[in-house]
């Protein structure tokens, strides 16, 4: 499937087109990146190397030499437009996973097409083609078919996720510097990764206080709404009250008896009544 640019509406942003071509000879190393950010020099030295294909292509890219099928050295045209592609791809290469293309801050990734590169490489789109089909044939290059499936049920093509091989940078005695950079890009993805986490963390706690504090307010109004004046008690019975009055007396007469044997029994009764008023 033939590739084509990433419509607009499927990334949070696209990357800037105004980047002039990248030379046949590589040029003072940029500063920044495709992503804002500081380029990792190892990509500008990659860049740099490729001149010795150019000179020499049979000792340092043997496969690509090879790659016309034919026992005759890769033409100079030809050459110069794999190496100008491959040095687009490198300028949007990803170290931590080797894929050609720009990391997104939510964890996702925006895949770059052909056309994209071709601009940044400064070749016709079927220039880039041809070159594109000699780098993956010389397996400098891995690449991916995506598609969508659009509402009318046909598929709509997307761009490739391409990745570069270690062993590109190998055949011009990077490999060591490689793992080195890659090991860092790692800790720094995995360092913005926590940091993101805990930005998440905090706004998590932050909504869980203000959702628990507004689902007590509404407790405390729902309570206040929902609350009604008791019902007044009704007054007791006028012969219950009497008959306990009456009782109440007749034991406390018992009582003061047995604690003044002298008193008779008049006395007492006028002193339990007066107790019970």
């Amino acid at each position: 499937m033939r590739d084509r640019p990433q419509p607009l509406s499927a990334y949070g942003a696209v990357p800037s087109l105004d980047t002039g071509p990248v030379s046949a000879r590589a040029s003072t190393p940029a500063k920044s990146d495709a992503q804002g950010g500081s380029r990792p020099r190892i990509l500008s030295e990659m860049q740099k190397r490729l001149d010795a294909y150019l000179r020499d292509p049979s000792r340092h890219l043997p496969t690509l030499n090879a790659a016309n099928g034919s026992a005759r050295q890769q033409r100079l045209e030809r050459r110069v437009a794999c190496v100008q592609l491959l040095r687009a791809m490198l300028k949007y290469l990803d170290l931590a996973s080797l894929r050609v293309g720009i990391p997104q801050r939510d964890g996702g990734f925006l895949n770059i097409t052909l056309p994209f590169l071709a601009k940044h490489a400064g070749l016709p789109v079927r220039r880039a083609e041809r070159a594109m089909r000699d780098l993956l044939h010389a397996g400098l290059v891995t690449a991916q078919q995506r598609a969508e499936r659009t509402e009318d049920g046909s598929y709509r093509g997307l761009a490739s996720l391409r990745q570069l091989p270690a062993a590109l940078f190998g055949a011009f005695q990077l490999s060591k510097w490689l793992r080195h950079e890659r090991s860092k890009a790692v800790m720094r993805r995995y360092r913005v990764a926590a940091q993101v986490a805990k930005a998440e963390r905090e706004q998590l706690r932050g909504s869980r206080a203000e959702a628990q504090a507004t689902l007590a307010l509404n407790s405390i109004v729902r309570r206040l709404h929902t609350r009604r004046p008791e019902a007044t008690a009704e007054s007791p019975d006028a012969s219950t009250v009497a008959t306990d009055r009456t009782v109440a007396i007749a034991r406390r007469v018992g009582i003061l008896k047995a604690l003044h044997p002298d008193w008779d029994r008049e006395r007492c009764y006028e002193v339990a009544s007066s107790e019970q008023k």
